[in-house]
């Protein structure tokens, strides 16, 4: 025999029962002592049987699940189910045959095949699973009790001199004829806290009486964790322990982690300040998420060497793949470069210009290894695969240098290791795959692990209803107990046969009756571990108002007894960074003789300067600007762009309103239209392999709606296009600008049109008339080239026209010349010029002045689409001043 074992239902209740026992240890006054037997029972039949030196293996339950989903896309008959997902219904049939054998339920094939499509077909899956089982001499986990009860009984496995049983809510037949085994062998078995049974419901009442519980309602799941987490603050003693138990962790989990960082430890919302949390949360994230796996997923997961945009932006620029110091400009260079293009995809062998290779090595042998990777196209064993995956990683130096890895990154490393030894555990299940099947199971394997740092336990610990089994507390919050949790509702098998084996085995999740006598079973058992309750329940839950817990309704409070607005977070309590002083900064930067000189920029700068002097200061000084990737080969930005090249194009053969005529006379328009499309489009180098059927349909929409403006056209008087996409420098007040004018036509009587082509909305005319004008490209265009005539040509399906002013009427088309209609204080067109002529030169003085204040014009409209609003801190001011200006 060995000495005492205690054995716990899970592995953290193992854990804190080890703290709990060292903490006693210490106040005791001892320095050392003997650690204990204390096991969860998964590990300690798993070890036991291991050192029984037996002629079968266990498989993993990710070995079990594969097995179960092969056997189900194997089957011929599986097509006939409708299965939306194989994996799930691995999931099923793996639980199905758990419950078999735990609950000791009948194999009848009767049964199941007088029963439903799906029990007959888990049938045929069991017979060909029971069959593998036995040519690979394996066990599945559900049938290792039995086996190391057997083993006992032969004397392979020593008999423990007591067995002490934690945290366990439920005795399977299974486990029951464990236990008779033992009791036949006298080894005593002690449960703790006591042993499970139904609890009957007036027992249950009376005990929550005694404990003095209460139901407290709160407005939304946000505002239930904050008051959760300062009653913590409230009730906290050293040497007190505190149990936050939530059955639907999941949801709640983020709003936990964070209300209990700012409440509890509010520091730690400094990026710097690495804090001590005095809580665990017993759910962990999917490995999947952490940002250094994903990577290492990202790059594995590439189907070939035409990859997404922002994929190849994240390569370039990840932290966790080395960029040395000499090539990180480089890179922000490229990746600049490419934010700037008019695709959203990167053919990795053409991602470098060969006369730049020379700038980044290390990119170089990345994207090397890249390429390589994709192109393997080869069926290997899993085992192989992830050997070539590691060999891979190591290639393209992920993670980079590991001794700049923190704690949490080093676990992250060691849990994506053992997803490899996971993945290299299939091979007799899975045989031979090719890359993208290996992949695609070693992603499964990272997201169904769960990544759980590990820490010291903690005194304040946030479980899941199971996970709460067997531990003990001085404070206990149960948190979400609203009718749709507690109890929840059924979910039975769809693999079992619901009359025949569900129902009268009760099997757990069953029925509702199930359900009932499980969650009663549960919170008698929390009432007995902890000396404070406290339940609450949001009243909504995004817009579906909830109920309380049928079993809750009697303690449930018409008014609030925990409700605090004693917050301790850092947002409510600015001395604790730092103290805060309101200074005056709205002193003027001059633009020095030696920065003029490099200032660079057209109208740009006038429109920003009249729109918000910060934002022109910010883009055209501090060169602060950013690029979005783009979403679609072609937005509306491009297609803007590709109308004017077309345009363009059109008018260099064209040239008079005349030939435009001759065209329409002749039906040559339309062929003429059609040219300059596809010689605009090879001007932007789509890719017409992917895009074909995309590239006619737009030509088809192009040609439409130029020809309809071309008919438009037609109907001006005569003229002649002198320029198109005409660029001129001068300089305003001393600075420098570049002016470019979509095109200029001149008639036959000398007079000379500016026109400016819009794609998007109808111009807006009073732009050119306010105390800042905000759209200064024509105004400053027509005072150098003395224009008699702006004019904005919208071009857009059912709505194009020219819209502007000019010197005399009738000039062109629906453009007035009624200009003290738009400016009661301007008569004549020279009185219009002079207007500009004071307001632009307004402008490029406080641009050179050094006028930077943050002013936005139209405040919301202006700062609606600014990519400078993180620079300007616009919403810290106006949040400071009780949304006033100072």
């Amino acid at each position: 025999m060995v000495d005492s074992l205690t054995l716990t239902v899970n592995s953290r209740l193992a854990r804190w029962l080890l703290l709990h026992y060292s903490r006693q240890q210490s106040l005791d006054g001892h320095e050392v002592w003997k650690k204990p037997a204390i096991h969860s029972i998964d590990e300690w039949m798993r070890e036991s049987w291991l050192q029984s030196w037996p002629d079968q293996y266990v498989l993993t339950e990710l070995q079990s699940r594969h097995l179960w989903q092969r056997i189900i896309q194997e089957d011929s008959a599986t097509s006939d189910l409708n299965l939306l997902h194989v994996q799930g219904a691995a999931s099923h049939a793996f639980k199905a045959y758990q419950l078999i054998c735990e609950y000791r339920l009948p194999e009848d094939p009767a049964g199941f095949n007088n029963y439903t499509e799906e029990t007959q077909a888990f049938r045929r899956w069991l017979t060909h699973y029971r069959k593998q089982l036995k040519e690979w001499q394996a066990l599945d986990p559900a049938e290792l009790l039995d086996a190391v009860t057997e083993r006992m009984e032969q004397g392979h496995i020593p008999l423990p001199e007591t067995i002490i049983l934690h945290g366990f809510d439920e005795i399977t037949p299974q486990f029951n004829d464990w236990l008779s085994f033992l009791k036949i062998k006298d080894v005593p078995v002690h449960f703790k806290p006591f042993e499970p049974a139904p609890v009957a419901t007036d027992h249950l009442q009376t005990l929550l009486t005694e404990k003095k519980a209460t139901v407290q309602k709160y407005e939304d799941a946000n505002e239930e964790v904050i008051q959760c987490a300062r009653w913590i603050r409230s009730v906290y003693q050293e040497g007190k322990t505190i149990g936050i138990v939530v059955p639907e962790l999941e949801t709640y989990r983020e709003i936990l982690e964070r209300e209990l960082k700012a409440e509890l430890a509010p520091a730690s919302v400094f990026p710097w300040e690495d804090r001590h949390l005095p809580f665990n949360i017993s759910m962990g994230t999917p490995l999947s998420h952490e940002p250094m796996v994903h990577l290492a997923l990202l790059l594995l997961s590439q189907k070939n060497k035409r990859i997404p945009l922002l994929t190849f932006s994240t390569l370039i620029t990840s932290p966790f793949l080395k960029n040395p110091p000499d090539e990180t400009e480089a890179r922000r260079e490229l990746d600049w470069s490419l934010r700037g293009s008019n695709t959203t995809h990167v053919f990795l062998p053409q991602a470098l210009d060969p006369k730049q290779r020379d700038r980044y090595p290390t990119l170089v042998t990345l994207l090397d290894a890249l390429m390589s990777w994709v192109d393997d196209t080869s069926f290997r064993l899993p085992s192989e695969w992830a050997r070539g995956i590691s060999k891979f990683l190591k290639k393209v130096q992920w993670p980079t240098d590991n001794e700049t890895l923190s704690s949490l990154q080093y676990q992250a490393l060691s849990s994506w290791n053992e997803c490899l030894d996971s993945l290299s555990s299939l091979d007799r299940v899975l045989q031979k795959i090719n890359r993208h099947q290996a992949v695609s199971h070693l992603a499964h394997i990272a997201s169904e692990t769960q990544f759980q740092p590990q820490t010291h336990e903690e005194p304040i610990q946030v479980v899941g209803l199971l996970e709460s089994a067997g531990m003990e507390f001085d404070h206990l919050w149960i948190m979400g107990c609203h009718a749709e949790t507690l109890p929840p509702y059924p979910s039975p098998n769809p693999f079992l046969p619901f009359m025949s084996h569900q129902k009268p085995f009760n099997l757990p999740h069953s029925t509702a009756e199930q359900e009932l006598i499980f969650a009663e079973q549960t919170l008698y058992r929390l009432a007995h571990a902890c000396k404070e309750m406290v339940f609450s329940y949001p009243a909504w839950q995004g817009e579906t108002e909830m109920a309380p817990s049928p079993l809750l309704t009697h303690w449930l409070l018409d008014n609030n007894t925990i409700q605090s607005s004693n917050s301790n977070k850092v947002q409510d309590h600015p001395g604790f960074a730092v103290q805060l002083e309101s200074v005056q900064d709205y002193f003027a930067i001059p633009v020095s003789p030696e920065e003029t000189e490099h200032i660079r920029g057209g109208t740009g700068i006038l429109k920003n300067q009249a729109e918000c002097p910060f934002r022109a200061f910010a883009i055209h000084r501090l060169s602060s600007q950013s690029r979005d990737f783009p979403e679609l080969d072609m937005d509306d930005s491009l297609k803007g762009s590709l109308i004017h090249k077309i345009l363009e194009l059109f008018w260099k053969k064209v040239r008079t309103s005349e030939r435009l005529h001759q065209l329409h006379d002749s039906n040559k328009l339309l062929e003429q239209i059609r040219q300059s499309i596809q010689d605009g489009m090879q001007t932007f180098e789509f890719d017409t392999n992917t895009q074909g059927i995309f590239l006619e349909i737009e030509q088809e929409r192009l040609t439409e709606l130029i020809h309809g403006w071309m008919e438009y056209e037609r109907e001006r008087s005569d003229f002649e296009v002198l320029a198109v996409e005409s660029e001129i420098s001068i300089k305003l007040n001393d600075l420098p600008l570049t002016l470019k004018v979509d095109r200029i036509d001149q008639t036959p009587d000398g007079k000379t049109v500016l026109i400016d082509y819009k794609t998007g909305l109808v111009a807006n005319l009073k732009k050119w008339f306010g105390e800042r004008i905000e759209e200064p490209q024509l105004p400053l265009y027509s005072m150098e080239v003395n224009a008699d005539a702006i004019v904005f040509a919208n071009i857009r399906k059912g709505s194009s026209r020219y819209r502007g002013l000019s010197r005399e009427e009738n000039f062109i088309p629906k453009v007035t010349a009624n200009i003290i209609k738009e400016h009661p204080d301007l008569e004549t067109w020279e009185d219009l010029q002079n207007f500009w002529k004071n307001g632009l030169n307004l402008l490029a003085k406080e641009f050179l002045d050094g006028y930077l204040r943050v002013s936005p014009l139209h405040d919301d409209d202006t700062c609606k689409y600014c990519d400078q609003l993180t620079l300007c801190r616009k919403t810290e001011l106006l949040t400071s001043n009780n949304g006033e200006e100072e």
